[in-house]
């Protein structure tokens, strides 16, 4: 009997006080980090949630259709401002090709034609009041928003030299030599051949007005004006002037024109438009730039969407060859801030480049030349997503395919552009993303947090993972939401929208006047969880665990709260579960008193209200060596706001866990 109650009294002395407070999880989702060891201010679930307030959480924000909604097929959107308006360019399969049409907040859709391939997405980059359109499929087209025409680019056919007549000129000591050129507006043609005409002056001798040549050519179908060149070799002639307008089929030349000496008549032909995969139009100087498949950056000249060599635009190979293929080029900058052009790269498992592009000048005699110079950034990383790749807070973020990287800014001997990986904490997630089909993967960033809609063990869009940048990177998954698009569109009234393309349905995140805890009139499931408390530094000892609380602000619907535990043998069990379904109370008296009111009078409408706090209450059973809790509702209508988690016991030293006895 004595040995007896020596055992309970040293029992109790090896009790310790469990009283587990988490009301704040600034860690967000952590899913590297096993269960037991992980940190309580994490979570191991948060399925349709995300962190509000300080560090609370809550069922997201359910989906409502956003206007009129698309009769055909999705294949591509982009947005544009024309006029002071904001609206909406539609790609759609119509009947197995592409079409256009144009939606103004929320409206009817209209159409603007054109032909595009129906397999490939369609994206656009505006540039002044044209929005150039490319598939990485067709060549480049444009949009002119004025009247809404469509405008693709053809190759145009090499003009013919017919004559090249002299007048007021004898002799034939010297001879002059031509070619033309057709040009549309993104490039030029093959020069034409070389046409002559023989003098007894050089051309710097000629009289004004009275000696002088007269070219002309055949008319080429879809040009829009034709450059002349000229040279005292039939190898080398210059430009000389541009003769505006595809019916002027002629010029005279009074020798008065300076050949520009540093433009060469072209040998190849610009004017079909390059076939891009990416698109960048920068808003300083309207320059456009795009990559292709054949790892070529085009840069068009300033203001136009001319890429032709010859008239101020032109291309550069980037590691051309080599074992990266580029897919992705915007405005940034490099480690010391200079403003210039970004350049990703993809490489295998991984890896891949980043490039700096900037354009420096060379002048020689009176003429200044503009080239591209091309660096390699540090870091060997480039993005697997570039619809998915986001710039925000001067940094660059993007999927890699093997985590999730961010540009900053390092200073050493010179500042370096590093490239530092913010996914340590959901690597297993990671691991589950369909990298086959990555590049369908989109993103957008809105108020201080980056959205991303990825493949995951799918070969479509089917989750959405968030980052918050105002709350420490804390990571926020996964929303099972299958968008094969996201964007943010601000209507007339000054509105923004976060809208996403959901099977093919322009649905809208919003919680002004929408029904919670649905997406367009379907409930789903929310899941937030923590796995796993423990109660020492090692997670051996057992506790018994008297009470669980959960404190939830604002509940509506029917809200769940479960407890699983890990017995002495690490046997998972439920321990205990509680559930709470809204409750509403009249404002008015239950029972009408006689003085005020007759029986038979209409009281009107008695407005009633829900409670503004509950309290779910769990009573773990057993002795147990870990406790795991979520919190779960599965109807529309349900909302809360998860305000804290109080567990509250006492541990037992002595009892530790005890498996494969």
């Amino acid at each position: 009997m004595a040995v007896k109650l020596q055992r309970q009294r040293n029992n109790r002395k090896a009790r310790r006080e469990v009283n587990v407070h988490q009301n704040r999880w600034k860690k967000g989702y952590i899913s590297t980090i096993d269960n037991s060891r992980r940190d309580t201010q994490s979570f191991s679930d948060l399925t349709n949630m995300e962190i509000v307030q300080d560090y609370v959480v809550r069922p997201r924000p359910p989906l409502v259709k956003y206007g009129v909604q698309p009769d055909k097929p999705v294949i591509g959107r982009t947005n544009i401002r024309y006029n002071d308006t904001r609206s909406i360019i539609w790609m759609m399969d119509d009947a197995g090709t592409g079409k256009l049409y144009k939606q103004t907040d929320g409206g009817a859709f209209t159409s603007i034609g054109g032909t595009y391939d129906s397999s490939a997405w369609s994206m656009g980059v505006q540039a002044k009041a044209k929005l150039y359109m490319y598939n990485g499929v067709n060549n480049l087209s444009y949009i002119k928003l004025n009247d809404n025409s469509v405008n693709t680019y053809t190759s145009l056919a090499t003009p013919v030299i017919s004559s090249v007549v002299k007048s007021g000129m004898a002799g034939s000591a010297y001879t002059h030599y031509y070619r033309v050129t057709a040009n549309n507006e993104v490039g030029e043609s093959i020069a034409s051949g070389v046409g002559s005409v023989t003098s007894g002056k050089i051309r710097q001798s000629w009289i004004e007005n009275t000696d002088y040549t007269t070219t002309t050519w055949t008319a080429v179908p879809g040009a829009t004006s034709y450059t002349i060149y000229y040279g005292d070799k039939a190898t080398d002639t210059f430009e000389l002037y541009t003769v505006a307008e595809n019916a002027t089929i002629s010029f005279i030349d009074y020798g008065t024109l300076a050949e520009n000496t540093f433009k060469l008549a072209p040998e190849g032909n610009s004017t079909e438009g390059a076939i891009f995969t990416w698109m960048y139009a920068d808003a300083k100087n309207s320059q456009i730039f795009g990559v292709t498949k054949e790892n070529k950056l085009f840069y068009s000249a300033p203001g136009t969407g001319d890429f032709s060599p010859y008239n101020g635009g032109g291309w550069v190979g980037i590691d051309e060859d080599g074992d990266t293929k580029l897919n992705y080029v915007d405005g940034f900058r490099n480690g010391k801030g200079d403003p210039v052009i970004t350049v990703s790269a993809r490489g295998a498992a991984g890896k891949g480049k980043l490039f700096h592009v900037s354009f420096e000048t060379l002048t020689v005699g009176d003429q200044v030349i503009v080239y591209p110079n091309v660096y390699e950034a540090n870091g060997q990383s480039g993005t697997y997503a570039p619809r998915a790749t986001l710039k925000e807070r001067d940094s660059l973020y993007y999927f890699t395919g093997q985590d999730v990287r961010s540009t900053g800014t390092s200073q050493n001997i010179v500042n370096i552009l590093t490239t530092d990986t913010i996914s340590q904490v959901i690597e297993p997630d990671l691991e589950k993303i369909n990298l086959a089909h990555l590049h369908k993967s989109c993103g957008v960033s809105y108020r201080d947090r980056l959205y991303f809609a990825l493949p995951v063990g799918s070969d479509e869009n089917n989750e959405i993972w968030y980052l918050d940048l105002s709350r420490k990177n804390a990571w926020i998954l996964r929303w099972p939401i299958p968008a094969k698009d996201l964007w943010l569109y601000e209507d007339s009234n000054g509105n923004t929208h976060f809208c996403a393309l959901v099977n093919n349905k322009v649905l809208e995140f919003t919680r002004k006047g929408a029904q919670t805890h649905q997406d367009d009139g379907v409930g789903w499931r929310s899941n937030v969880g923590f796995s796993s408390l423990t109660w020492d530094e090692d997670g051996l000892s057992l506790g018994s665990i008297r009470n669980q609380y959960f404190k939830l602000l604002f509940p509506k619907g029917t809200i769940n709260a479960n407890a699983t535990g890990l017995t002495r043998k690490g046997v998972t069990t439920s321990v205990g579960s509680d559930s709470y379904t809204v409750t509403t109370t009249p404002t008015a008296y239950d029972e009408w008193v006689y003085d005020m009111f007759e029986y038979d009078e209409d009281p009107g409408v008695v407005e009633t209200y829900g409670k503004s706090v509950a309290v779910l209450r769990i009573k773990p059973r057993g002795l147990l060596n870990q406790l795991d809790w979520n919190v779960t509702a599965d109807t529309a209508g349900s909302d809360y706001t998860l305000s804290a988690v109080s567990t509250r016991g006492f541990a037992i030293d002595q009892l530790t866990l005890k498996t494969g006895v």
